[in-house]
């Protein structure tokens, strides 16, 4: 059953239709009156009145749709098989695609046990929609196959990958068939997206995954089934089930969501179209009583305090209020929204509090996927933790928060771009930054992050500029702050730079917001004694005041004191209108007031749609209460807390989207993507909205379809969705923003992906040493010998041809490249060593193996066997331990190696290890600094010492540098104990390893190492390969060179990049003249094949691609990161470097950069491309 909010019925009625309770003859005059009636019977229970209604339905529009699909709900819910058959055939004859109707079929099949004949309704849907994802799902409940069963869950995860429901159907399937590490890797994903686990579903989750882990499949199968059905119960599932199941039709009472807007009975399609038109018939009605929010005593003199949040996809919310009887307490009320009522919560500890309530805001500050509730008072701030099942409890230890009393403001936001929400708060005695730890704590950090302040009265935050991070602004007695995000952990004011350093700019509310839908936030100041002020963000960052809108608004607030103010679209016809909130200076005009957006007209005054009495406040929230697609309002204040509901909002269509953030095994994104900047294009009309709360909705006027969105995450990743359902639920994808370039190669057919490059060079990426301190990556260049086998380089037309890609969200400075053939006996295989290892790096060496020996058992730390994991090259990877909280980072564990007797003589001993790496990235690192909870150890290798005890013997043995790469370990006279061959190497990075043997004494073969004659080498852009995941679930990304999208993908790092074309001179050496690529661009080289030596008989040939550069990535925390300067040379001290330091100014030097580096890049590109349709297409 749907966990939707439930309204009295003649209230609700009138949200959607004007009147109710008309004779039938009435009704019958009115176009769609024969379904109202039918809805109001069905409020009733009375079936048969209601199916009589329906029916007259048909007869006065039957080319609506709708009515044929409630008609057959109807017969359904009175089990009247038959009926509803022949209704959904009647219905299908005039709308053949209509998949509600195929829907009703296929379930009159299925209770009927006629299974061949359901699942070819199935099948029929998905030949109208091949995206039909309740096709899907029918299809893999009705397969029998296992085989089956995966594919078509499959099909539907990567349709709604946030869905949580196919991917525990498919975990219980993978099971069933003995697939343990598939099944683990779809119950863990699980864990990435579902808020955290409640102890039950808890338990069960983590015996099931132990079990998977030792391989026991149908052993853990039980506690995957009792993990389901915990998960049943849980707000994530029920929204997923509402996605792929039939709707239900309920009587008895009225159900908004589904007996209206499931039922395909679309109130949008059958209103008025003009916006004028909509605003004639829409009200907004006091909806207090009956909705359980209390009769709260009025509070005649501020403050009033007001939070209000929804939780879950369902429209069910949390609120809190509070009115203060004295200057040193408060009476609080917090309450939940659950089918429709608002009811008082269980919270442990009590709710009761000392000080008198200042301000309180929901906000999951330790990213569990639940809001918890901060409530700032004058003796401090009082927190209440969400614990997941619709309770709290206060938190009475120190997190941090101690010295903040009497903060009248509080702003959460990721405001350092590491992951988790941090505080802002506007106090009495100076504005306070805290700084989330990441681990439940907060650090005061305000004249770190130079975001000092004293009196703000309201203050906003949004990116301003449009350049991937959030910035602040404040409003104070003396005017307009504006608090620019340097990025590093620092802010600066630039108010007087942006045109906002004017006394006109005063009062007592600020606000972000589009209202002119240029996709740049705006700013609106109200309460001031000069009235309100409309600021317009012009295109070179300057702010000028609306006039016009300024006027008018300042005309119809003239006698009004103003407390609260915001954007919100009322109607829905895609364009912000604002609500102010106050009271009026003689207490007998209205305190709240309504504006509609006319556009190049101004605002108009409609307060008349508002409740007509005098209602004032203090507090103003906007939350779409009852989900049905316009937003409602909350006061609180003088008239006490109240509930005004939109009646009619939604003739317009809408979309509603809610943001879901990887949690454990990623971080890099607080869950609810606050912060976030939604993009929206439908036709004609583009929309931008930062996300502030857990449903974001946009208003479409008219418009059917939505082209695509596009998500700037809080840490700068874009996301494009194309063709979004009304109700779109996003979840953040899971990818690499920055690693090192890639390499493809020709093996005689194609280009295919062979691995990444230039792993040894990060600039600016800052490092976390033991949990303390930050440092940079060295600025040293990358210098690596890269293995390239025989058979993935073949020659065509004469050349060895590679293409070296620049495809993520980074910038590539490419020095050098040299290509050798390496000549052996076939006998033996040789191997570089691939591992990252701090500078100074080795040079070329060459390691053969003629007689690999295995491992006689490898294990993780708890015993499970893994040897048959690593025994050959197969892209199946050992994958035996948890997900930590970040990307790179895992608990410590281990890899437990019995070499044997085959390694009794250690003189010379090497160990090969192949697998592949998920690294951490600057904004991670920056987390890590914060606390020592979480912690980096690489990779060490310890032994058995002459007491049994395991000894580190070598404390970083490095790791592999991304993707498919072997590492070679000297293991020569590092054991301590005679004949026990034991290593164990114990980490926490995330680290996935697919093949291990070892050599003793390595053979001399001859070796004929031979430079290739580079031939060619050009610049030119490409695109975007699609990405796939190799081998087992838990491989890693690869790439489809033959499969390219040409969007624009990442935002760019600004300035001059090297000009398209012939950029063979600058390969030759290392010399500081390099090529400077970007995103999406690519590098064609051609190396001679036709001068290499013949081969011997019974040899082989491979290769080694050296190469020498530097990688800089875009990510927010990554020095430097939002431009291609300053250019790293060769011996620069450090990276950044200080203003004494300067790029080679050499005549040389100097003329490369003005002969090649002349494709000047900006930004605009890629702020304009979802507006443009130049946006990557996924």
């Amino acid at each position: 059953m749907k966990n939707q909010l439930l309204l009295v019925f003649s209230c609700v009625c009138m949200l959607l239709f004007s009147c109710h309770h008309q004779a039938e003859q009435q009704a019958s005059s009115s176009g769609h009156s024969a379904r109202e009636l039918a809805l109001e019977y069905l409020s009733e229970n009375k079936l048969d009145e209601a199916e009589l209604a329906f029916k007259k339905a048909i007869q006065e529009n039957p080319e609506d749709v709708s009515n044929y699909v409630a008609l057959c709900r109807l017969y359904l819910l009175k089990k009247n098989d038959a009926e509803a058959e022949s209704m959904a055939r009647s219905g299908l004859k005039k709308f053949p695609r209509q998949a509600d109707l195929w829907l009703t079929l296929a379930q009159v099949y299925i209770a009927r046990h006629q299974i061949a004949q359901a699942r070819s309704v199935f099948e029929t849907m998905l030949h109208n929609d091949s995206t039909d994802i309740r096709a899907y799902f029918g299809l893999a409940n009705l397969d029998s196959s296992i085989e089956l069963q995966q594919q078509h869950l499959l099909r539907i995860i990567h349709l709604r990958p946030a869905n949580l429901v196919p991917r525990l159907k498919l975990a219980e399937a993978l099971a069933m068939a003995h697939q343990a590490d598939s099944a683990r890797f779809y119950l863990q994903s699980i864990q990435k997206i579902a808020p955290d686990f409640l102890p039950a579903a808890r338990q069960a989750y983590q015996q099931a995954m132990d079990l998977l882990e030792n391989q026991q499949p149908e052993a853990a199968l039980p506690y995957i089934k009792a993990f389901h059905d915990q998960m049943k119960l849980t707000g994530a599932y029920i929204s997923g089930a509402d996605e792929l199941e039939m709707p239900q039709m309920f009587a008895g009472y009225f159900d908004v969501e589904t007996n209206i807007r499931n039922l395909a009975l679309d109130t949008s399609s059958s209103g008025p179209s003009p916006a004028s038109d909509i605003l004639n018939v829409m009200k907004f009605t006091d909806a207090t009583e009956g909705s359980g929010i209390p009769a709260i005593r009025n509070s005649t003199q501020p403050p009033a305090v007001l939070a209000v949040t929804d939780y879950d996809a369902e429209g069910n919310m949390f609120l809190y209020t509070s009115y203060p009887v004295s200057a040193s307490r408060s009476v609080p009320y917090l309450l939940v929204n659950s089918m429709g009522t608002f009811s008082p919560c269980r919270v442990v500890g009590d709710l009761a509090h000392d000080g008198m309530d200042l301000d309180a805001v929901f906000a999951d500050y330790d990213n569990d996927g639940y809001p918890d509730l901060f409530v700032s008072t004058t003796s401090g701030i009082v927190v209440f933790k969400n614990n997941g099942d619709g309770s709290f409890t206060r938190i009475r230890n120190d997190i941090g928060l101690n010295h903040a009393d009497h903060v009248t403001r509080m702003l959460f936001a990721d405001l350092d771009q590491d992951g988790d929400l941090d505080l802002y708060a506007a106090g009495k005695n100076g504005n306070l930054f805290f700084r989330n730890n990441g681990d439940g704590t907060f650090t005061e950090n305000t004249r770190a992050m130079q975001l000092n302040d004293d009196g703000t009265l309201s203050m906003d935050f949004g990116d301003w500029d449009n350049d991937g991070d959030l910035d602040i602004v404040c409003l104070d007695q003396q005017g307009v702050k504006l608090f620019n995000n340097d990025r590093h952990g620092r802010f600066h004011e630039i108010s007087d730079s942006v045109g906002l350093r004017n006394p006109a700019y005063t009062g007592s509310v600020i606000a972000f917001g589009d209202y002119n839908n240029d996709g740049r936030l705006d700013i609106l100041i109200a309460g001031g004694k000069n009235g309100c002020t409309l600021l317009e963000n012009q295109p070179d960052h300057h702010f000028v005041p609306d006039k016009l809108a300024s006027a008018q608004l300042s005309r119809a607030l003239k006698g009004m004191q103003v407390y609260d103010a915001a954007f919100v679209d009322i109607d829905n016809d895609g364009h912000e209108d604002i609500c102010v909130v106050g009271t009026s200076d003689n207490g007998t005009a209205p305190g709240i007031r309504l504006f509609h957006n006319e556009g190049a007209k101004g605002f108009r005054d409609i307060s008349n749609l508002l409740p007509q009495e005098n209602l004032q406040a203090y507090r103003l929230r906007i939350a779409d209460y009852n989900f049905d697609g316009d937003e409602d309002i909350f006061i609180a204040g003088p008239s006490g807390t109240r509930l005004l509901r939109n009646d009619g909002g939604n003739l317009n269509h809408f979309i509603q989207i809610q943001l879901t953030g990887l949690a454990y095994g990623n971080s890099k994104n607080n869950r609810a993507g606050i912060g976030a900047r939604i993009e929206l294009k439908a036709g004609d009309l583009y929309q931008a909205k930062t996300v502030k709360s857990t449903l974001t909705e946009f208003g479409l006027g008219q418009r059917r379809r939505v082209d695509a969105v596009r998500i700037l995450w809080p840490n700068g990743v874009p996301q494009t969705v194309l063709d979004p359902t009304s109700k779109q639920r996003i979840l953040e994808q899971e990818q690499l923003k920055g690693s090192c370039p890639f390499l493809y190669t020709w093996n005689g057919k194609r280009f295919i992906f062979l691995k990444d490059m230039m792993w040894r060079s990060i600039l600016g990426v800052p490092f976390a040493i033991h949990g303390k301190d930050t440092v940079y990556a060295d600025s040293g260049p990358s210098k690596e010998y890269l293995l390239i086998p025989g058979e993935a380089l073949q020659p065509n037309h004469g050349q060895y041809q590679l293409r070296i890609t620049e495809e993520l969200w980074e910038t590539m400075y490419l020095d050098e490249l040299r290509l050798y053939a390496v000549d052996h006996p076939d006998s033996v295989n040789v191997y570089t060593d691939e591992r990252f290892v701090p500078p100074p790096y080795p040079g070329l060496t060459l390691y053969q193996v003629a007689h690999p020996h295995l491992p006689v058992r490898a294990t993780d730390g708890y015993g499970h066997d893994l040897l048959p994991l690593l025994q050959a090259y197969d892209f199946q990877y050992v994958a035996d331990f948890p997900l930590g909280k970040y990307q790179g980072l895992t608990p410590l564990h281990d890899l437990i190696l019995d070499l044997g007797p085959a390694a009794a003589n250690d003189d010379s001993l090497l160990l090969f290890l192949r697998g592949w790496i998920m690294p951490t990235d600057a904004s991670i690192n920056t987390a890590l600094t914060q606390t020592s909870r979480f912690r980096q150890q690489p990779p060490l290798v310890q032994v058995i010492n002459r007491a049994g005890q395991w000894q580190t013997v070598i404390p970083n043995m490095g790791f592999p540098m991304g993707r498919d790469k072997m590492i070679v370990i000297d293991l020569s006279h590092k054991f301590l104990t005679p004949g026990d061959r034991r290593i164990r190497i114990r980490t926490t990075m995330q680290i996935y390893w697919d093949q291990a043997f070892f050599v003793t004494h390595p053979p001399a073969a001859p070796l004929r190492i031979s430079p290739v004659a580079m031939q060619s080498a050009d610049l030119r852009y490409r695109g975007y390969s699609a990405f796939y995941h190799k081998g087992s679930p838990y491989g890693p990304l690869w790439y489809d060179y033959d499969r390219v999208s040409t969007g624009q993908r990442w935002r760019d790092l600004t300035g001059y990049y090297t000009r398209y074309g012939d950029v063979l001179p600058l390969l030759q050496k290392a010399d500081d003249a390099y090529i400077i690529a970007n995103s999406g661009d690519e590098v064609a080289v051609a190396f001679d094949a036709t001068r290499l030596p013949a081969l011997p008989k019974g040899w082989k040939r491979d290769f080694v691609l050296y190469s020498e550069g530097w990688v800089k990535d875009g990510d927010l925390n990554t020095a430097c990161s939002q431009t291609v300067e300053p250019l790293p040379f060769h011996g620069m001290p450090s990276y950044p470097y200080g203003p004494e330091v300067h790029y080679p100014s050499d005549s040389a030097h100097q003329r490369y950069l003005r002969t090649y580096n002349t494709r000047k890049v900006d930004a605009d590109d890629f702020r304009n491309a979802l507006r443009n349709g130049t946006a990557e297409r996924p």
